[in-house]
């Protein structure tokens, strides 16, 4: 909870088995080969934690209810389709968009492939996030991990996965790195 609003957030989509088939079709015909049997959750999670391109075939939506201004950090990532529910006052009637505030709940869809969700998760857990934003990627990981638990350990800080900060202000979890 922030700022005394509740924030929703419900995984609407992720890869089926026929998906992660697909996915290993994409990674076999770079070598010239079919795939014969599904691939196995450690061939997932290699596959992930590789981040090579075939993983983009697999595909996530998030439906969530989110303050306005956290809906924003969301839609700054490029490789996500962000589906934002309108403030234009001829789309609405609930309030005046020139009036309205920042905290206002919003409702959206974000659909991104699995090499966008670690990305985006990873400056989404980061310890310099906004406080609400870093709670709706929890969410977020905490779904994903749930169904799909291939991703587990994989949906971290990207000072998790390099091992320092490139934070130009860190948060001193792994010191300054321009020190």
């Amino acid at each position: 909870m922030n700022g005394g609003f509740l924030m929703r957030v419900d995984l609407l989509r992720y890869p089926t088995e026929e998906d992660w088939m697909e996915c290993k079709r994409r990674a076999l015909v770079t070598v010239g080969l079919r795939p014969v049997t599904p691939p196995d959750f450690q061939w997932r999670h290699k596959i992930l934690r590789a981040r090579h391109s075939p993983i983009r075939y697999l595909m996530f939506s998030f439906y969530m209810e989110i303050p306005y201004w956290t809906s924003v950090h969301y839609c700054r990532h490029v490789h996500a389709q962000p589906y934002v529910k309108s403030q234009r006052n001829d789309r609405q009637q609930e309030y005046d968009r020139n009036a309205a505030r920042q905290d206002a709940p919003v409702q959206m869809i974000l659909d991104l492939n699995a090499e966008s969700l670690m990305t985006v998760l990873s400056k989404r857990l980061c310890g310099k996030a906004d406080p609400a934003t870093r709670e709706v990627a929890l969410a977020m990981r905490a779904l994903v991990y749930k169904r799909c638990p291939e991703f587990r350990n994989l949906l971290v800080p990207d000072c998790e996965i390099t091992g320092s900060c490139r934070e130009m202000y860190p948060c001193g979890r792994w010191g300054d790195p321009t020190e």
